[in-house]
């Protein structure tokens, strides 16, 4: 049986994702690790590490349930905001086949231009697979993304008068 480790975050919902994750189930007898790092969402104003990890919880349990709809033998946690932490700590724990990473395409991903795949290849000896979108698909980056803000008062008081 093979094991691999799934990164994934922005990402989660993209069909390149979901390719390969069938081709894996496809090939044999395997289970997923799914990892989204709690990382920090593009575009926003306001951040913390508590929204981060709403968030990164939020499509968590999305890619889960993707997932086991395709059939695969899945379980996954929350990790750290840095992806190659995250990753440590999970191979600290148990060990992989593969890595899956799967980012955003050349340009707006950070964890390719902080070159985190061959980063991950060389602090922890394990083969990455890069799975990434064509550069011209826009993302819908929104779904979950916006930091819960307290509304003002009179916000407040408008909501609740709002048909």
């Amino acid at each position: 049986m093979r094991h691999y480790l799934v990164v994934a975050n922005q990402t989660l919902k993209q069909q390149q994702l979901t390719e390969k994750i069938r081709t894996c189930i496809d090939a044999g007898p395997c289970d997923f690790f799914l990892l989204v790092p709690a990382t920090r969402a593009h575009g926003s104003l306001r951040w913390t590490p508590a929204d981060a990890y709403a968030v990164a919880r939020r499509r968590l349990e999305s890619g889960l349930e993707r997932f086991r709809a395709l059939g695969a033998d899945v379980v996954g946690e929350v990790g750290d905001l840095s992806p190659v932490v995250a990753i440590g700590d999970v191979l600290r724990r148990r060990s992989f086949d593969a890595l899956i990473l799967s980012t955003l395409p050349v340009g707006p991903s950070q964890w390719l231009r902080h070159d985190v795949p061959s980063r991950i290849e060389q602090l922890f000896g394990i083969p990455v697979e890069l799975v990434t979108p064509p550069s011209s698909l826009e993302l819908d980056l929104r779904e979950a993304e916006a930091p819960v803000v307290p509304a003002s008062a009179s916000q407040a008081q408008e909501a609740v008068a709002a048909p």
